[in-house]
């Protein structure tokens, strides 16, 4: 589009509109306004500008306000949510869940968990094994069918000392042996929401760490 300039060649200035532009949609129809009735004003009239331009440039700014206020929209709900989950989340804190990890630590609480089976095993054992790499205690639970196994590790019963412990199930299936999933019963001590995830996580005992909540199979 074409300015209507001065005999110094500097764009007009109508009422001091260009003095402090600014980018949002709202600000630049505002200007885009200005400076049409500028043009209007300072026309030939023996060359009458083309107002289908003008209307077609007016419809642009128009749609790019209107998603502009669409997006603006969008993130004042999302923040909403956010702050909706935290709240409903925070009624978690002080309960015990179940979690799918095998990494624990361990002071002289005894501590709950499961096994998960898929399938009916002939034989389960739990091995406990400390941070040096050695099994320091095996649980043996036998023939299991499908579904959930219970087990809780007693460190006082098992002559276990404080420190990290590494659970891993083996399920004997005829001649093959089978790693099965372990969860750990642990305290949820804090809730917040992970702005790279977009995930709430959950900050859990024992040495648990940092889960999402997604993953917590069940809360007691």
């Amino acid at each position: 589009m074409e300015l209507p300039r001065t005999g110094t060649n500097t764009v007009q200035n109508p009422a001091g509109a260009l003095n402090a532009p600014a980018n949002d949609a709202a600000s630049l129809k505002n200007e885009f306004m200005t400076l049409m009735i500028a043009q209007i004003k300072n026309q030939d009239p023996t060359k009458p500008l083309n107002s289908a331009e003008y209307i077609s440039q007016l419809a642009q700014f128009s749609q790019v306000e209107s998603l502009e206020g669409m997006r603006k929209n969008q993130s004042n709900q999302m923040i909403m949510m956010e702050n909706l989950g935290i709240v409903q989340s925070a009624s978690l804190i002080g309960k015990n869940a179940m979690v799918p990890v095998s990494e624990l630590q361990l002071d002289n609480e005894a501590v709950d968990g499961k096994i998960y089976l898929e399938n009916a095993v002939e034989a389960l054992d739990l091995d406990i094994v400390d941070a040096q790499g050695q099994v320091v205690h095996t649980i043996q639970l036998g023939t299991q069918g499908v579904g959930d196994i219970r087990f809780t590790v007693d460190p006082q019963a098992f002559g276990l000392t404080a420190g990290k412990y590494e659970l891993k199930a083996k399920a004997t299936v005829g001649e093959n042996t089978l790693v099965a999933p372990t969860y750990i019963k642990a305290p949820i001590e804090k809730i917040h929401f992970s702005s790279a995830s977009g995930m709430m996580m959950a900050e859990m005992g024992h040495g648990v760490g940092v889960i999402s909540v997604l993953n917590i199979s069940e809360v007691s």
